[in-house]
């Protein structure tokens, strides 16, 4: 931009023309930067809920996989047919 004001051989309109494009460039990166803003958001916003619904579940009262092992073997058949 600043070469701009020095460089006396562009015509007005041709420096408008550069800094318009300047700004067009600036506007499609901040687009780009915020729609991968709204996509990270929207991946935590899932992440949060899938770790809210993992935390009630392994919260909740009934079977459970962290149970503590016991020392006691279960017979399924009769004592007699062994």
């Amino acid at each position: 931009m600043e070469s701009l004001e020095i460089d006396s051989d562009l015509t007005i309109d041709e420096k408008e023309g550069r800094i318009r494009l300047a700004f067009d460039r600036a506007r499609k990166d901040i687009a780009v930067v915020q729609a991968k803003i709204d996509c990270k958001q929207e991946e935590m916003t899932i992440l949060e809920e899938e770790s809210a619904a993992a935390l009630a579940a392994s919260n909740s009262p009934g079977p459970s996989s962290h149970q503590q092992p016991s020392n006691h073997v279960i017979m399924t058949g009769h004592p007699g047919d062994m």
